[in-house]
C-alpha cells in the first residue's frame, strides 16, 4: 500500500475515534434492519467482534501499524472459525462496517478528497477480507485433518501414515502435470481417506495376523463408511467440483484396482476417479514400506518391483510412470518418517 493511502487511514483512524459510539450505534441499527443476527447470542458474538475491530482500526492504525492491525484481523478469523460462525454471514456484517461510517466520512472529509479516501480504506478492507477468509480456512483444514487423524490414533502402527500419504500423492500429481487447484485439494482431502475406520471394530483393526475372509469382508466396509459421512456432512448436495466432490472420491475408492478386482463397486479403469488412482498408489507404498500389525516394513527398492508389478492390474499405469520418475523423492519422505516404523 502506498504511503499517501497510509496517510489517509491513519487520518480515518483518529476520525474513528472521535466518533466511535456513533460508528458502533450505526451498525447495530443496520443489523436490526437487515435482520440477519436473530440468535441473541450470536448477536452479542458479533457486538464482541466489533468492537474489536473498531478498537483495533484506532489503536493500530492511528500509528499506521498495519501489521498489528491485520494480526488482529487474524484473530477474529480464528474466533469466528472455532465458534463455527458461518463465513458468509461474517463477510455480509463486516461490510455492513462500512455503511456504518460512510455519512462520517462524508461529513468529515473534503469532497474533492472523498474518492481517494475511500479507496484506501476499500484497499484496507479487501486485504482484511483475504487474511480472515485465508486464517477461516486454515483453521478449517486443520479441524479435518484432526478428525481424520482419530482413526490413525486408533491404530498406533501406522503412525504419521497420513503425513506420509498427502506427501506422496502430491508428488505423484505433481509429476502428472496436474493443475494447481486439484494437487492443493488432493493434498487438504488426502487425510480422509480411511477416516472409515472409526466404524470398524479394534478386534479387525488391530489383529496382528491375516483376517479371515469375514473379517476381511468387514474391514472393506470403512471406504462405504466414510463416504457415507461425508455424504452426510453436504447433506445429499449434488456436487461437481471441490473439496467434499475430491474427498468422496478418495474416500469411497481408493481401494479399486485397474483392473476392476478392487472394491467397493469394482470399478475398472478410468472409471476409477483420477484422485483415487493417484492415492491408491501412495496408500499401497506406504502400507509396503510400514509396520503393520500383520506384516514387516519393506525396503524400498522391493516397493518399486511390487508397484511396477502391478501396473496395469492394481494400478493406473500413468500414476506407475509417475511413481518411477519420482521413486528416489518418495524414498526421501520414507526416510523423513522413518523413526515411524518405517524401513526405506
Amino acid at each position: 500500500m502506498k504511503q499517501k493511502h497510509i496517510a489517509m487511514i491513519q487520518d480515518v483512524a483518529l476520525l474513528f475515534k472521535k466518533h466511535q459510539e456513533t460508528i458502533l450505534k450505526n451498525w447495530l441499527a443496520i443489523i436490526e434492519r437487515e435482520n440477519i443476527l436473530p440468535n441473541e447470542d450470536e448477536k452479542v458474538y458479533f457486538l464482541e467482534g466489533f468492537e474489536r475491530l473498531i478498537k483495533d482500526f484506532i489503536t493500530h492504525l492511528s500509528l499506521s501499524n498495519l501489521d498489528a492491525y491485520y494480526e488482529g484481523n487474524a484473530e477474529v478469523a480464528m474466533k469466528v472459525a472455532y465458534n463455527d460462525i458461518d463465513f458468509k454471514t461474517f463477510i455480509r456484517v463486516f461490510h455492513f462496517f462500512e455503511e456504518s461510517y460512510a455519512k462520517i466520512l462524508m461529513d468529515n472529509v473534503p469532497k474533492d478528497q472523498l474518492i481517494d479516501y475511500i479507496g484506501a480504506v476499500d484497499m484496507l478492507h479487501h486485504e482484511t477480507i483475504a487474511i480472515v477468509g485465508e486464517t477461516y480456512f486454515e483453521v478449517k483444514d486443520h479441524t479435518i485433518f484432526a478428525l481424520a487423524n482419530l482413526a490413525e490414533q486408533r491404530d498406533p502402527a501406522t503412525g504419521k501414515h497420513l503425513d506420509r500419504t498427502r506427501e506422496y500423492s502430491v508428488l505423484l500429481a505433481e509429476q502428472m502435470g496436474l493443475d494447481d487447484e486439484f494437487i492443493t485439494l488432493l493434498y487438504k482431502v488426502g487425510p480422509l481417506h480411511d477416516i472409515g475406520k472409526v466404524g470398524i471394530r479394534d478386534s479387525i483393526l488391530l489383529k496382528p495376523g491375516k483376517l479371515t475372509d469375514e473379517e476381511y469382508e468387514e474391514m472393506k466396509e470403512h471406504t462405504i463408511i466414510g463416504a457415507q459421512t461425508l455424504s452426510k456432512v453436504v447433506h445429499g448436495q449434488q456436487l461437481t467440483r471441490g473439496f467434499y466432490l475430491l474427498g468422496l472420491e478418495i474416500v469411497l475408492s481408493h481401494h479399486e484396482r485397474y483392473d476392476g478386482k478392487g472394491y467397493p463397486q469394482g470399478l475398472v479403469g478410468e472409471e476409477i476417479p483420477l484422485a483415487a488412482r493417484i492415492f491408491a498408489l501412495a496408500d499401497a507404498y506406504d502400507a509396503i514400506t510400514s509396520t503393520r500389525p500383520y506384516k514387516h516394513p519393506i525396503a524400498h527398492e522391493k516397493a518399486i518391483e511390487l508397484i511396477k508389478g502391478d501396473s496395469g492390474t492394481h494400478f493406473d499405469p500413468k500414476v506407475v510412470d509417475a511413481f518411477l520418475a519420482v521413486e528416489e523423492k518418495f524414498n526421501e519422505i520414507c526416510k523423513k518418517y522413518q523413526k515411524y516404523n518405517q524401513f526405506c
